[in-house]
């Protein structure tokens, strides 16, 4: 995140999963939800995509 905040990025973002318990860990290279809320992350939405059958949450870091 640092590189992108040093060229002037506003935010980061990523597209993880939100299992309801344990997940497939072939498909645990979306991250989860829960892993990104821990560095700060929000959820601002949703896709239609999808890993492991679990719809892809879109969450977001503001950054500076």
């Amino acid at each position: 995140m640092s590189y992108a905040a040093a060229r002037g990025a506003p935010a980061v973002e990523t597209y993880p999963v939100d299992p309801p318990g344990r997940m497939d860990l072939t498909m645990a290279f979306v991250g989860t939800r829960a892993m990104f809320e821990r560095c700060g992350f929000e959820v601002v939405g949703s896709t239609d995509a999808v890993a492991s059958k679990l719809p892809r949450l879109i969450m977001r870091r503001a950054l500076g």
